[in-house]
């Protein structure tokens, strides 16, 4: 039976990861991701979604093309989406950023759902420099889901899809 020499299994292992870091990219940005040049005139439309109003592309990340990098008019600061538990839009939502959990301390930004369940806003919110606590309220039931840590980023939709929505009855 062939048993490996320890060394030599050790020293080709790091050859290799150190073949592979350096084969990673630099820090002459060649090997980065594009990215768009987004201008100023998109940043400049203020929007908020409101009760009653309509959007699109529910459940996805808004800020692919609402965020730095995308092409859509508005720059959003905060944008998700609220589903029922049946996994359909709420429009009953109401979305509150907080400084502390469940609602408490000040509340320092309150968005409405929009008929896809959407809500999102241009409006200026402390991220990333102050975290806050979101909670989402059911306007037809009165029921509450809240976060119980705070976070750091307005993109409500990069976790909160798939098998993690924010859901209300």
């Amino acid at each position: 039976m062939f048993v490996p020499d320890l060394r030599v299994c050790l020293t080709r292992g790091a050859m290799l990861f150190l073949t592979l870091v350096a084969g990673c990219g630099s820090d002459d940005g060649g090997d980065t991701a594009p990215t768009v040049q987004r201008s100023p005139e998109l940043d400049a439309v203020s929007l908020k979604s409101q009760r009653g109003g309509t959007s699109h592309e529910a459940g996805n990340n808004c800020m692919t093309c609402h965020g730095p990098n995308g092409t859509a008019p508005g720059r959003f600061t905060v944008a998700g989406t609220a589903v029922t538990s049946a996994r359909k839009p709420n429009p009953d939502a109401t979305i509150t950023l907080s400084t502390a959990p469940n609602g408490g301390g000040t509340v320092v930004l309150t968005l409405e759902a929009d008929a896809s369940g959407n809500f999102y806003t241009t409006q200026a919110a402390p991220f990333p420099d102050q975290s806050l606590y979101p909670r989402v309220t059911s306007r037809a039931t009165a029921s509450v889901n809240f976060m119980p840590f705070p976070t750091m980023s307005g993109a409500c939709n990069v976790c909160h899809v798939g098998s993690n929505p924010v859901d209300l009855d």
